[in-house]
């Protein structure tokens, strides 16, 4: 699992957290959950790009604060003493604000695989606005997602409409029409003139079922940055391997190939010029399987901002239960949400104790549950609730070092939802006293 320190950030204090399978951070407004998401969001960007070129010679601290800091749009959020600390399967590293960065390749580096990084913005109904193309945009999160929804949406003609969970519409793209929703009266209107809720519900179930399904069935498009980066990490690789290979006794330039053009040459002509098949073999072998690795993603790690944003309650529940069928799969997937909604988190906390009475419950009771078949274990769940610039743990864990809001089972307890629901009641019933 990574794991991350985040100090001195925006309305964040301190945070210390590892990624699990789901991974939900609730709290009030500006507490620092979207924060914490573009923050896990470029560190596994960042992870993914460093595997795919092989190397990290060009990660320094204006790297960081190009792709950090003004990509997020968080500037004003960093000060001196805003420091991360990420640390992953492939890379480490620690960050200090304009100040330092320090970076290192993990033992096992090169024989990492690649994953899909999806972020989904709270501003995803902006590409429901008319000719959204052909507006300009600043170089940041949002018009890389608009960017992203341009492309996938074309993959969903109207033979393949998507039914949206927890409503009766359907979605798919015609060339000429653009984005349709489909009615149950069989009529159809445009994403744009639809109501808010489903401008905020299909991008983000559309993009999350392109993700998660489609790029893994067929051959996913790559921009050109991309190919560059799949290419520079493939001449490492062959860099290596043919050095390898040659078993010179050369003395090389450091592990910069670039620096290496004329030893490389000579290598590739020493090895070609030997009849020793097996050797070629085993280097076409190498770098056959090394490009595969890089080339295309093999898990999904989606964050996602407010799933809820302008939907009924009981489509949220139906949204968070799709998003989790599409973490069924033997891919190692991560979920990264954050959110405002009570029913969310409560539709979780039934799928946690869903697998807990799952043997214990009749069968022909248990399948009539609504989440029974996305269950989860509890120990690939964390639950974290942000107040005060760090995370705050439910009583029985104050003294224990764990900040999640679960309980021993994994449930999820001690809720600002629950606060504010008492809250509310506790009004109600001292109003109640005094109707007659």
């Amino acid at each position: 699992m990574a794991h991350f320190i985040i100090k001195n950030i925006g309305p964040i204090i301190h945070t210390e957290f590892d990624l699990n399978r789901v991974n939900v951070f609730i709290g009030p407004q500006s507490v620092g959950k979207s924060t914490i998401a573009k923050i896990i969001s470029f560190c596994l960007w960042l992870e993914k790009t460093t595997i795919r070129q092989q190397h990290v010679d060009n990660i320094d601290l204006s790297f960081v604060e190009e792709y950090l800091v003004s990509f997020h749009k968080m500037s004003s959020y960093f000060n001196p003493e805003s420091y991360i600390h990420y640390e992953g399967k492939a890379i480490a590293f620690d960050y200090i604000y304009k100040s330092s960065f320090q970076i290192h390749k993990s033992t096992n580096f090169s024989e990492l695989e690649t994953g899909k990084v999806a972020y989904v913005p709270a501003e995803r109904n902006i590409v429901s606005m008319a000719y959204v193309g052909s507006f300009k945009f600043e170089y940041d999160y949002v018009r890389d997602f608009v960017f992203e929804w341009l492309g996938i949406r074309s993959k969903y003609s109207q033979t393949e409409a998507i039914h949206i969970p927890g409503t009766d519409v359907k979605y798919f793209f015609d060339e000429k029409r653009g984005d349709i929703i489909e009615l149950p009266n069989q009529k159809s209107i445009s994403l744009n003139e639809a109501s808010s809720g489903l401008q905020s519900v299909i991008p983000l179930y559309i993009y999350c079922l392109y993700v998660s399904e489609w790029i893994y069935q067929h051959n996913m498009d790559m921009s050109y940055e991309d190919a560059d980066k799949i290419i520079e990490g493939v001449s490492r690789m062959t860099y290596n391997a043919l050095r390898q290979e040659a078993d010179s006794n050369e003395i090389f330039k450091g592990d910069r190939y670039e620096d290496n053009a004329e030893m490389m040459t000579m290598l590739i002509r020493n090895i070609f010029s030997h009849t020793n098949e097996t050797a070629l073999e085993n280097t076409y072998k190498t770098l056959t399987k090394f490009a595969d690795r890089i080339r295309k993603p093999h898990f999904t790690q989606l964050i996602i901002e407010e799933p809820e944003l302008n939907l009924f309650p009981e489509t949220q529940v139906e949204l968070l239960y799709a998003l989790l069928r599409l973490l069924q799969n033997n891919r190692p997937d991560n979920l990264v949400v954050t959110t405002h909604s009570p029913y969310i988190l409560y539709a979780l906390n039934n799928c946690l104790l869903a697998n807990i009475v799952k043997g214990k419950m009749p069968k022909t009771k248990f399948d009539k549950v609504r989440c029974s078949d996305v269950i989860l274990d509890s120990q690939e769940v964390s639950v974290f609730e942000l107040e005060n610039g760090e995370f705050r743990p439910i009583e029985q864990n104050v003294d224990t070092g764990k900040y999640t809001i679960q309980d021993d089972l994994g449930l999820i307890r001690q809720n600002f939802f629950d606060y504010v629901m008492k809250g509310i009641m506790d009004d109600f019933n001292s109003l109640l006293k005094y109707r007659f």
